[in-house]
């Protein structure tokens, strides 16, 4: 059977092993555990239980008894799929293939592996080619799936379903069979079940043929990629990439560097969005979905991650951190004079909230009711500096203030009047 494995760098680099209990990857856990030795790897695996089948907790315990018989290192999780996929507005196999990789990579990290082998084969990425056609994607999605991306390889993928089953029926790898395999509900099923069959019946040998375009496709894509990276310049943060003299190049390399740019972060930009960010005018600013945006100042075009902020949190007497403020709350009678950094508040305000304001909501001012987003504009406050004004909220879920913003006039207590003191100050330096 065709196997393409790295040799590790050094003597005894940790392989980590993903194991579903399946046919595919005990095959490639009982290969790589014959390796090992003569390799000089060590050797440790991962399963993630999603969860979405009454059998899920049987495919774990046979995982965990096969490498307890053979003292192989196991590591083990699970995550809400169900709730995922409703929070992020995806499928449930796009849901599952996040916490699971998610779970492998935080597994290596513990482990301290240097590689992560997964069990993707020849119709795995004839499958994926065709899924990402049907689904439209450029060069990149055809190119299927790569056997080496950061530290996932993919040993397998030469090899054939045909072949895998031969290894496992010669070597007597025991597996569990996922019954939701064989639902065609599931898109990657029915093309592996209806679509693919049908396809070699009329083209025999076209999924190895579609897998080997796939290859081809992505040199092109690397090729593509180099030259257009050579015709500006790009600059790596921690949190962003900058882009320089993309206009120049052209839409198309202009296109391809704003995409890769969003993949950094592991966010990939359909083509609507990319065309937004490539429309921008000097000075724009673009939110981008998985908490990125985009901000062009001039020739310049910067991608970045927008600073987390934590959810609501009830206000209580004395002081509290709330992300990255330390937040004071106070009683007494108001300044003459009101401190910087500080709100006042008539107690009939009641229960306070601090949250990051929700791009919505009023607030009654000197010259009448304004949106909060309106009183941002009239201060001059641009969209991507927002999340410094945090806001608080009412009992009832009313706006009272935004810090640095407004404060609601019907709340704004008189000089020497008793009151809510709030104040709020950074607990380290951030930049925004």
């Amino acid at each position: 059977m065709r196997i393409d494995l790295p040799c590790p760098r050094s003597p005894g680099e940790l392989v980590l092993c993903a194991v579903s209990g399946g046919r595919d990857s005990m095959v490639l856990l009982h290969l790589l555990h014959a390796l090992s030795g003569e390799r000089g790897f060590r050797l440790a695996a991962a399963h993630f239980n999603h969860r979405l089948r009454p059998t899920a907790d049987r495919d774990e315990d046979f995982v965990r008894g096969w490498c307890l018989e053979r003292h192989i290192p196991l590591e083990t999780g699970s995550g809400d799929v169900r709730a995922f996929s409703r929070e992020a507005g995806t499928s449930l196999e796009d849901a599952a293939r996040q916490l699971r990789y998610r779970f492998l990579e935080e597994a290596a990290d513990k482990l301290g592996a240097a590689y992560i082998a997964t069990a993707h084969h020849r119709e795995d990425n004839a499958e994926t080619v065709l899924l990402h056609l049907l689904r439209g994607t450029g060069l990149r999605g055809l190119g299927g799936i790569p056997p080496i991306r950061g530290r996932v390889i993919r040993p397998l993928l030469e090899a054939g379903r045909a072949e895998i089953n031969a290894y496992a029926r010669e070597h007597g790898v025991p597996y569990m069979e996922d019954e939701t395999n064989a639902d065609p509900a599931y898109t990657r099923n029915r093309l592996r079940l209806e679509v693919l069959p049908l396809l070699e019946e009329i083209a025999p040998g076209c999924t190895e043929r579609i897998a080997g375009t796939g290859a081809l496709l992505r040199e092109e894509e690397a090729y593509l990629q180099r030259a257009a990276e050579r015709s500006a310049a790009v600059s790596y943060g921690v949190d962003s990439v900058t882009l320089s003299g993309i206009w120049d190049g052209g839409a198309v390399t202009g296109r391809r560097l704003i995409r890769s740019a969003a993949r950094r972060f592991g966010v990939e930009l359909d083509r609507r969005m990319t065309e937004n960010v490539w429309n921008l005018s000097g000075g724009g600013y673009l939110n981008l979905p998985g908490g990125l945006c985009a901000l062009r100042t001039g020739g310049q075009l910067t991608v970045r991650k927008t600073p987390e902020l934590p959810g609501p949190m009830a206000l209580q007497s004395g002081e509290q951190v709330w992300g990255p403020w330390r937040v004071r709350l106070t009683r007494g009678p108001a300044p003459a004079e009101e401190a910087r950094g500080t709100l006042y508040l008539r107690p009939e305000a009641g229960a306070l909230t601090i949250a990051a304001w929700d791009g919505r909501g009023r607030l009654a001012v000197e010259n009448g009711s304004r949106t909060i987003k309106r009183l941002f504009a009239d201060q001059g406050i641009p969209v991507q500096r927002r999340r410094e004004h945090p806001a608080l909220y009412r009992e009832d879920g009313g706006p009272a203030a935004v810090f640095g913003v407004a404060v609601d006039r019907a709340l704004r207590p008189e000089p020497g009047e008793d009151c809510w003191m709030i104040s709020l100050t950074p607990c380290k330096i951030r930049k925004f």
